[in-house]
């Protein structure tokens, strides 16, 4: 589903990605002459007519597998996400321990193709260092404690308090450990029981809107289609291209705020009424939409502070949550190409960023690794680290550029993005 764009030449030597093995194994292919809103709703809209809701889609072929459902290791939500889209990339990214995946599919339909052999070296090494597996990479418990006694004092902050400078007291903690909380417990990171990850993905992002918005944002689109035309955060960016810059700083300020709307308010009625979240189906069958949207607009009528608080934890929120979970994919786009292999496409649409940093590793809420948490999106952010010099070793033999930059090279690089309308060289 990946479509080609015109490559941008200010970053081509940043970019430029090869493989020494196979003089046919290149990155990139050549562009397309499609505006970004035509490709954007073409490359989403492209199959959801011939889509069945009741099937799964796997490398072009058609699964059926509800007998498959009860027992699904990683839970019901997991599985049942893929149901009646193109889930080739969820298949993928989230089975790295072993090859129980594709002897299922085996069992429910025609065998998958090979997998990637980039991929796979990529996995093997990473079991080389987890011999513990799926459990011995998931958030510890003492963190989750402390995580979880910072979004209690966020939730009375904003709920029992009210006024406006704890309102944006709030928002500072819900960007920093809600959004981590959240985050990884929508990827299914911080435990391998199926209730604690969703407990985590419901009250991390409680504040902002009902998770399940989140969970089709970012689970579903951002990840499966990074940079490309089916991610839904970069629908928009076209737009912004098209002003002067002058004008984009002065609407900076109300960035933050319309972000958190986005996953917030207006994502209610892209799932309720919409339902489509960025040309991707809502399934209501699945995660408590109904239900879930239904306790959300209650409890912040019945029980929120006032209008200017939300403005307030909304403003401060945002002000840390865009250019923080931007910032890896942002000063990339729209540099992007079509990619014959899934994984050498994550490394190369995303961008680590003060790896180094403990600090900046709480302030973006564990997302300094963004190349390894595209690669392997189930294992918990405190695992990146060891994980990147296994990827940076696994580029190096291949001729893989791997992006690590400074937190002031990359925002500096977000910055020109935003107000120059096209990426800048960052290598």
């Amino acid at each position: 589903m990946d479509h080609n764009k015109d490559a941008s030449p200010h970053l081509s030597s940043s970019r430029s990605t090869t493989d020494s093995d196979t003089a046919d194994e290149h990155d990139q292919t050549s562009s397309s002459s499609t505006t970004p809103r035509e490709e954007f709703k073409d490359d989403i809209y492209e199959h959801q007519s011939s889509y069945d809701r009741n099937f799964w889609y796997i490398h072009g072929q058609t699964y059926d597998l509800s007998g498959f459902v009860n027992k699904h290791p990683g839970g019901r939500l997991a599985i049942l996400s893929g149901r009646g889209r193109d889930c080739t990339a969820l298949f993928e990214s989230y089975h790295p321990w072993n090859d129980r995946h594709r002897k299922v599919l085996r069992a429910y339909g025609p065998a998958p193709p090979a997998p990637d052999p980039f991929y796979e070296e990529l996995k093997a090494e990473v079991r080389k260092e987890f011999p513990g597996g799926a459990k011995s990479t998931k958030m510890s418990w003492l963190t989750l404690v402390v995580l979880s006694t910072l979004l209690c004092v966020d939730f009375f902050l904003f709920f029992a308090v009210r006024t406006p400078l704890a309102c944006a007291l709030s928002g500072v903690i819900m960007a920093t450990v809600g959004t981590r909380l959240a985050h990884e417990g929508g990827h299914y990171q911080i435990s391998n029981k199926e209730l604690v990850n969703r407990l985590a993905l419901f009250f991390g992002y409680f504040l902002t809107g009902p998770s399940m918005i989140w969970h089709y944002r970012h689970v579903i689109s951002h990840h499966a289609h990074t940079n490309q035309s089916a991610d839904v955060d970069v629908a928009y960016i076209w737009i912004a291209d098209l002003l002067p810059g002058w004008l984009k700083v002065l609407v900076l300020p109300t960035l933050s705020v319309g972000a958190m709307f986005e996953i917030g308010p207006k994502g209610i009625i892209d799932m309720i009424i919409l339902r489509s979240i960025g040309g991707h189906h809502v399934d209501w069958r699945i995660g408590g939409v109904l239900a879930e949207s239904l306790l959300w607009i209650l409890i912040h009528y019945y029980f929120g502070p006032s209008c200017v608080c939300y403005l307030c934890m909304y403003a401060m929120a945002g002000a840390i949550f865009v250019p923080c979970s931007q910032v890896a994919h942002a000063i990339l786009y729209p540099d992007n190409c079509e990619h014959n292999s899934w994984a050498r496409m994550q490394i190369a649409e995303s961008a680590d960023f003060a790896t180094d940093s403990e600090l900046w590793f709480h302030i973006a809420f564990g997302l300094t690794t963004q190349i390894e948490h595209h690669l392997f999106p189930g294992i918990a952010h405190n695992r990146y680290d060891q994980i990147r010099h296994i990827v940076k070793r696994v580029c190096k033999k291949h001729g893989v550029t791997h992006i690590d930059i400074s937190a002031r090279k990359a925002f500096a690089a977000l910055w020109h993005r935003w107000v120059c309308g096209q990426p800048m060289p960052i290598a």
